[in-house]
């Protein structure tokens, strides 16, 4: 017969363990001071987007004053309208992307009627026969005026990232518009320099109203992200017990790095997104938005019901072992120790227990079975005249002892493999294991909180 007794333990009995774990499982959210500090920086970078805005306003401003009065005019109102826009960043993304819109729509009303307007002048040039000395001036001037807006675009604006291959498409146009003129054929391509100037003044104010609102996307998706990094901060470390402050739940350690890998994600995207050359478009932006950052928190919610879970499970299986060990000392023995794993508290827990009569051992072990609180109940026995009898005895006891206390625990049943010598050696079991050859260890040296039980009872 194996002196080795295997009882299995229904984990779903432990209902009130598993609300503890519920409990210390709730993501704290209520961060006053954290949140402020991202209150600020976000604050930080909408100020910073209105002045970078205003200053690439400025400059554009600066390169059109060339032109013509009735171009100025109606650019002038095109920055009235771009500034204000700027103004209402902080507004929040919903509210910006109708301000878009409806400005969008603004320009392109405004467009239309101008459109309407030099449309009406053109067919007056045409009953001309396009020969007029008014026509060559106003085309020669409208010219003046689309070479000046595409300088300004080319110099000061950031056409290729909201608009790429749209100023090169213009300036080709405006090459053959070049041609026309010097070919004097100023009357006949009036109509081609009107469109191409209101084409370029379109691209101007596009461009303007698109890099307004990727920067306010983007300082939204780092508002976002920065939300969620202090998350993670605030709940690294989670109070157990309100009698002892100073005893922690650990996080990063009961899930084996996976708050780290988390927080080390979330950190390279809030520089990625931080960085002035964000490679990420505006709809990359909605997505961490909208998607990423709650993603990022459900994962944060995970994790830490996780280490919860575990630790939970952890003094659930410090405490069935005190069960057993207090049932064998009413059967002759004497406790001499308890141990982790390779000091592991995440491991299984081992109580050693003498015979007071004939020296004998008994090594309990209680194995997680997974990250959850089921565990797996080992009674090893090391006696040099084994007592079969007595053995069925004891392990019988425990099954019983178990059931008194709520569990749905098994008859004992014979563990073929046998109990293992090495496991008397609570000096070496407790040793932390190897690092392998690339220097990582499959174990987390560093112990989390300490269970109650751990080296005493």
């Amino acid at each position: 017969m194996s002196g080795a007794k295997v009882i299995s333990v229904d984990a779903a009995a432990w209902r009130d363990a598993q609300a503890s774990a519920r409990d210390l499982a709730k993501v704290r959210r209520d961060m006053p001071r954290l949140l402020r500090q991202v209150e600020r920086a976000a604050r930080d970078d909408v100020e910073r987007v209105r002045r970078e805005a205003a200053a690439r306003q400025d400059g554009t401003d600066r390169a059109l004053a060339d032109l013509s009065e009735h171009a100025r005019k109606l650019e002038d109102e095109t920055s009235r309208r771009l500034r204000k826009h700027g103004r209402q960043l902080a507004e929040g993304r919903k509210r910006l992307a109708e301000q878009g819109e409806r400005l969008a729509a603004e320009i392109a009303r405004e467009r239309a009627e101008r459109r309407a307007g030099l449309a009406a002048v053109d067919a007056r040039v045409g009953e001309l026969r396009g020969e007029s000395d008014a026509a060559a001036e106003a085309a020669r001037r409208l010219f003046g005026d689309a070479r000046t807006m595409h300088d300004a675009i080319r110099d000061t604006l950031p056409h290729g990232r909201f608009a790429p291959g749209r100023l090169e498409r213009l300036a080709s146009r405006l090459d053959v518009a070049r041609g026309n003129l010097e070919a004097h054929a100023a009357g006949y391509s009036l109509s081609q320099v009107q469109d191409l100037y209101l084409d370029l003044s379109e691209l101007r104010a596009d461009v303007e109203r698109l890099a307004l609102e990727w920067e306010a996307l983007r300082a939204e998706a780092l508002a976002a992200l920065r939300t969620v990094a202090a998350t993670i901060e605030d709940n690294a470390e989670r109070p157990i017990a309100e009698a002892d402050p100073g005893v922690v739940l650990d996080v990063d350690h009961w899930t084996d790095g996976g708050l780290g890998a988390l927080r080390d994600e979330v950190a390279r995207q809030v520089d990625a997104v931080a960085d002035p050359d964000c490679p990420l478009d505006a709809a990359a932006l909605r997505a961490l938005i909208s998607e990423a950052a709650p993603e990022y928190e459900g994962r944060l919610d995970a994790l830490v019901e996780r280490a919860a879970e575990r630790i939970v499970a952890s003094q659930l299986r410090v405490n069935v072992a005190e069960q057993v060990v207090a049932v064998l000392e009413g059967q002759g023995f004497a406790w001499s120790g308890n141990t982790y794993a390779a000091g592991d508290e995440r491991r299984a827990f081992f109580s050693r227990l003498r015979h007071r009569a004939d020296g004998g051992e008994v090594v309990v072990e209680v194995a997680p079975d997974g990250d959850g609180p089921g565990f797996t109940l080992r009674i090893l026995s090391y006696e040099d005249d084994p007592d079969e009898a007595a053995r069925r005895e004891r392990s019988a006891a425990v099954s019983r002892a178990l059931r008194a206390e709520g569990l749905d625990a098994g008859d004992p049943a014979e563990d073929a493999a046998g109990p293992d010598p090495a496991l008397r050696d609570f000096a070496a079991l407790a040793r932390p294991a190897a690092r392998d050859e690339a220097g990582e260890s499959p174990l987390v040296e560093r112990a989390g909180v300490r269970a109650r039980g751990a080296d005493e009872r």
